[in-house]
């Protein structure tokens, strides 16, 4: 709704014809579940059942959309996933054992009733305010001609004149200033009542966590597994098989020396050194792919402006972070970004990057903006679902808007709390 509160008073009365609509709907629906129910005993009623509990779960759909836009809240939807291939009594079987359908049905029941009354009066005021507010000035202009208004004999006394009626204008203001006052707080407090059973229950959140945070730790666990096994090889192939090398080329030039041949010998111990030096660069690029000393040594915007620096493409960086990050959320924030603009390089075919980074409310944005061909995916075993995996390590997530054609932009969000202060400027455009 509008955040206007003037506004937003406004849009009720719409509001709330939209949701005494709902509750028509709610009552024919509340009328054939209980039809239903006396049908169930005979094999007919289980395909009725099926489509009546959809029917219901359709229309609690909506009155979450409803209510959440009313609220300005998000309802979750808190129904678990069903087998698309069961049967048709297995269906039904499992839509009567979830607690959210009986849940859906407690609000149905209140919402055909309740929900009809509280609509009902609260479009009764803003009617009364309205009507005998322009009554009279309706009566003398557009219906001058019309016989006198029915509606206004109150049994003790007919106003039947324009001029009677203009000693019902306080009623219509009076019923006006309830309106104004009560009328949005009395629909919140009914729209509370529905977050209350259409949204997920504290056990079913919780069930949901649990299951994220096992699948968050089953990706933790598969990706620090790769890593290892990457560090290994990178060992294996490299340094390790580079030392070997040098010990081979000392033996060599310690045989030499022995046997009085210095010159050749000197040649090996230069060959040994060159290849000692290549060995310590192996390592150092190794240990800057498990941590890179830029994060420790300029911090998580520092590190970004580095390597835009270093990026083939002209790579702007927007910092509105101004605060420092934990070490290990700044590594996972800094090698997914570097992944994204990787991916950039070799599938874009971009011409310019920006990467925005901002840190509001506890959450760590990085937008990742690029103006190349889009159709950008979240592919099983493709790069940008190596950043979703680091990510889910942090609780974090990963969206991606590529339409065909471009632009694309890669969003990473991640929980984050401040580690300290990292500067001044809340807002440095660096680049190339």
């Amino acid at each position: 709704m509008p955040a206007n509160p003037i506004t937003r008073r406004l849009a009720l009365p719409g509001w709330s014809v939209l949701r005494f609509s709902l509750t028509l709907v709610a009552a024919a629906l509340l009328a054939a579940a209980i039809a239903t129910g006396v049908l169930v005993v005979f094999w007919i009623g289980i395909p009725v059942a099926v489509a009546v509990f959809l029917a219901i779960r359709v229309w609690a759909n909506a009155q979450r959309r409803v209510i959440g836009e009313q609220l300005g809240v998000h309802i979750p939807v808190p129904y678990r996933e069903r087998p698309k291939r069961a049967r048709l009594d297995q269906q039904a079987l499992l839509l009567i054992r979830e607690a959210a359908t009986w849940r859906d049905v407690a609000w149905l029941a209140i919402d055909a009733t309740l929900g009809f009354v509280v609509n009902l009066l609260y479009l009764g005021v803003f009617g009364v305010a309205v009507y005998y507010l322009v009554q009279p000035l309706l009566l003398v202009t557009l219906f001058h001609t019309a016989p006198n208004p029915s509606v206004n004999d109150f049994g003790f006394y007919d106003f039947d004149t324009p001029a009677k009626t203009l000693f019902l204008v306080p009623l219509a203001l009076a019923a006006g200033v309830a309106w104004w006052r009560w009328g949005e707080l009395f629909l919140r407090w009914y729209s509370h009542l529905g977050v209350l059973l259409l949204g997920p229950t504290a056990k079913a959140v919780l069930t949901a966590r649990v299951s994220e945070l096992r699948q968050s730790r089953d990706l933790t666990v598969d990706y620090a597994a790769a890593e290892l096994r990457r560090i290994e090889r990178d060992l294996h192939d490299g340094a390790q098989g580079r030392i070997a090398a040098l010990s081979l080329t000392l033996g060599m030039a310690e045989e030499l020396l022995h046997q009085n041949r210095p010159d050749q010998a000197a040649g090996l111990v230069a060959e040994a050194r060159q290849t000692c030096s290549d060995v310590l660069d192996e390592i150092r690029q190794l240990v800057r792919g498990i941590h890179p000393p830029v994060l420790a040594d300029r911090g998580f915007t520092g590190a970004l402006q580095a390597m835009a620096l270093d990026h083939p493409l002209p790579v702007s960086v927007v910092d509105r972070l101004g605060d420092k990050l934990p070490a290990p959320l700044e590594a996972a924030a800094y090698f997914a970004t570097n992944e994204v603009l990787a991916n950039i390089t070799k599938h874009a075919e971009a011409a310019q990057v920006q990467v925005i980074v901002t840190h509001e409310r506890g959450l760590l944005r990085i937008e990742v903006r690029d103006d190349g061909r889009g159709g950008a995916t979240v592919a099983p075993g493709g790069g940008l679902d190596g950043v979703a995996r680091r990510l889910a390590a942090f609780d974090g997530t990963l969206d991606v808007d590529s339409p065909e054609g471009g632009p694309t932009t890669v969003t990473m969000a991640i929980p984050a709390f401040h580690a300290g202060p990292a500067g001044d400027d809340n807002e440095r455009p660096s680049g190339r």
